[in-house]
């Protein structure tokens, strides 16, 4: 794998995060376990069917990033920018330890999540505007761990053939135009609200 070189003393890489120009395939079908891509400049690198399992995309830059395929089982993309990415058949389900794939507040406005694997993920307060979830699988194989759209923003997302049997949601998520969360068997999430950090 070659990942930019940051030795370049004219490079404003200095601190050690990992960028990458668009169009980059240096990711893509490699084996990144528990790597750690906090703030990572992605947009737009083709890291199809990589494995990131556990892998730490805090506020990383993924914005019309190719990640199709990839194992995101277990990471943390907290605040990261997903904007438009390819995510379609990714595996954003529960670890083997029973550890969810985490999107909280993360920007997932236009991606495309279409047939993919997010049962028990969590998206609390995640913007999900306008993204496409057709056919995606958010049924987590825990019950006690189910997926999580509290404080969602779905506006305009395409959920037509989505399985969301068991997903919880809360007061604040929205949701398209005339979907009706309980006909798609989600629940009503009524305990206490954390408050915002």
């Amino acid at each position: 794998m070659t990942d930019h070189d940051c030795s370049d003393s004219d490079d404003p890489c200095l601190d050690g995060t990992l960028r990458l120009p668009p169009g980059d395939r240096s990711l893509a079908g490699t084996m990144q376990e528990g790597r750690d891509l906090m703030f990572a400049e992605l947009a737009g690198v083709d890291m199809r069917d990589a494995d990131f399992y556990w892998a730490m995309f805090n506020e990383a830059m993924l914005e019309d990033a190719m990640m199709a395929g990839c194992d995101l089982r277990g990471a943390v993309l907290n605040k990261a920018n997903l904007r438009g990415a390819d995510l379609r058949r990714a595996n954003c389900a529960l670890d083997n330890l029973g550890g969810s794939t985490d999107f909280i507040e993360t920007d997932l406005s236009g991606a495309d999540l279409r047939d993919a694997n997010i049962g028990g993920a969590d998206f609390t307060d995640a913007r999900l505007i306008g993204a496409y979830l057709s056919g995606a699988n958010a049924v987590s194989i825990m019950p006690d761990r189910p997926t999580c759209f509290r404080g969602a923003d779905l506006t305009d997302a395409r959920l037509t053939g989505a399985h969301l049997t068991g997903a919880i949601y809360d007061d604040w998520t929205v949701f398209p135009r005339r979907f009706k969360p309980e006909k798609a068997g989600m629940v009503l999430y009524s305990g206490r609200r954390k408050p915002r950090q």
